[in-house]
């Protein structure tokens, strides 16, 4: 079984960031990753965003498989998964 953030470049892979207010800040669609993390950090540079990556939301999903997951960056800067 493959764990999701582990990509393949061919995946369509869409990153939406939600704020601290629960407002989209930025949505982009892409191919070309090998993990969720590096999907993210695209994403983050493109964005150009005002408020620190650790107060948003990050919402990840493989359109070719329909699997999406949501993402937060912790107090020591890991990316970790939100149940």
């Amino acid at each position: 079984m493959e764990r999701f953030d582990s990509l393949k470049p061919q995946d369509e892979v869409t990153v939406t960031i939600w704020g601290p207010e629960g407002s989209r800040l930025y949505q982009s669609t892409n191919t070309g990753y090998h993990t969720v993390k590096e999907a993210i950090d695209e994403a983050l540079a493109n964005a150009a965003l005002v408020v620190k990556p650790e107060d948003c939301v990050f919402e990840v999903t493989n359109t070719n498989s329909f699997v999406s997951h949501t993402y937060r960056f912790n107090a020591d800067g890991n990316l970790v998964q939100v149940i």
